[in-house]
C-alpha cells in the first residue's frame, strides 16, 4: 500500500470565534510570503453551509478552515505524490500540519480568537482507490499511524479508531488524546 492524499484536520477549540475574513487576511499574506509560483489563489466558500469555508490553494497542498459535519477546524490536504515509507509520510503530513497550526494561532490577523486543539484530530486518505473504508485497511495503516502519534504525544494515552464503517465513505481515523498541551508542543515533539 503506497499513502497517498493524506488529509489532517485538527479541530478547533469550543472556546475559538471564526471570522472567514480574518482567514482570508491571513491566506493573503501567505500567499504575499510564499514563493511566487507557490500559491495558486484562495477560494471563499464561507456561504456554503458545513463545508470548506476559506481554501488555500497551492500546487501541492491546500489548506482550509474547514467546517465539514459542523466542526471547524485546521484542514491539510496533500494533493500530490510523496515518496518514501508511509510511516514517514504520515509523520511529514502531520509536521507540516502542526507547522501551519502554529502559524494560525499566531497570526495577529486572527485576533487571538482561534485556537486549535491537538487532542482532537481526523486523518483521512482523500483517496478510496488507494485507502477503502475497511477494517483491514485500518488495520493495515494502525501500525504506522500509531508509531506517529506516541512519538507526537510523546508518552500520553491516546485513542484511534474508525470514524465511520460506511464503504461509502472515506477512510477516516478519528484521533483522541487527553494530552493537554498546545500544538507546539505536539509540533515540538515530532521534529526531534
Amino acid at each position: 500500500m503506497d499513502l497517498q492524499q493524506i488529509n489532517i484536520k485538527v479541530f478547533t477549540t469550543e472556546d475559538s470565534h471564526i471570522n472567514y475574513e480574518n482567514f482570508i487576511r491571513v491566506f493573503n499574506r501567505w500567499m504575499a510570503e510564499g514563493e511566487p509560483d507557490e500559491y495558486l489563489n484562495y477560494a471563499d466558500y464561507s456561504f456554503t453551509h458545513a463545508g470548506p469555508g476559506v481554501l488555500l490553494i497551492s500546487k501541492s497542498t491546500n489548506y482550509s478552515i474547514d467546517a465539514a459535519s459542523n466542526r471547524h477546524g485546521f484542514l491539510y490536504n496533500r494533493k500530490h505524490k510523496v515518496e518514501g515509507e508511509n510511516r514517514e509520510k504520515i509523520r511529514q503530513a502531520f509536521t507540516e500540519t502542526l507547522q501551519r497550526c502554529v502559524r494560525l494561532e499566531e497570526a495577529d490577523e486572527l485576533e487571538n480568537a482561534v485556537h486549535l486543539n491537538g487532542d482532537e484530530i481526523l486523518f483521512f486518505i482523500n483517496n478510496r482507490h488507494i485507502a477503502p473504508n475497511t477494517q483491514e485497511m485500518f488495520e493495515a495503516i494502525q501500525p504506522d499511524l500509531t508509531a506517529v502519534l506516541e512519538q507526537m504525544y510523546g508518552g500520553n494515552s491516546f485513542t484511534v479508531e474508525r470514524a465511520s464503517e460506511d464503504v461509502r465513505e472515506r477512510f477516516a481515523v478519528q484521533i483522541s488524546a487527553s494530552s493537554g498541551k498546545g500544538i507546539s508542543d505536539l509540533l515540538a515533539n515530532l521534529e526531534k
